[in-house]
């Protein structure tokens, strides 16, 4: 049986990925070294929070009402539904196979037309650059 894009908010249950990352906060940003990629990931203030809102207790929706209340506004779920996306395709939730796609189909930038006309907090962002393997660094 597939899952419904209705039933997406109450079906996952993200959780963040822990093993083989180096983790290390700054000012408002989170760097995250994925030690099986070789892959340094920058996670901007919001993406580390949903990321560390990720227990895999919770499901979308409840995660937005906490972020939502960390902010002391309301967000959409499209909002953390961005985020999770993004931290999916960087491999730092686990069982991110599992999770549905919200925004399968669109193109990146309707999904951020879609989403930060709803929100007035920053866009969850997460970049990424992978290191040079150690003989190409020579």
């Amino acid at each position: 049986m597939s899952k419904k894009t209705s039933d997406i908010s109450v079906s996952n249950n993200p959780k963040a990925r822990s093993e083989n990352l180096l983790v290390q906060n700054s000012e408002k940003e989170l760097l995250v070294y994925d030690l099986n990629t070789n892959k340094a990931i920058c996670l901007n203030e919001t993406s580390a929070i949903v990321w560390q809102h990720c227990d895999g207790n919770k499901n979308i929706a409840q995660i937005t009402k906490e972020i939502g209340a960390k902010f002391g506004q309301s967000i959409d779920e499209d909002f953390v539904w961005f985020a999770i996306d993004q931290l999916q395709k960087e491999n730092l939730l686990e069982i991110s196979e599992e999770i549905i796609e919200k925004f399968n189909g669109l193109s990146r930038r309707e999904v951020i037309r879609k989403v930060g006309l709803t929100s007035m907090i920053a866009l969850p962002i997460i970049s990424s650059l992978v290191a040079p393997q150690t003989f190409h660094a020579q």
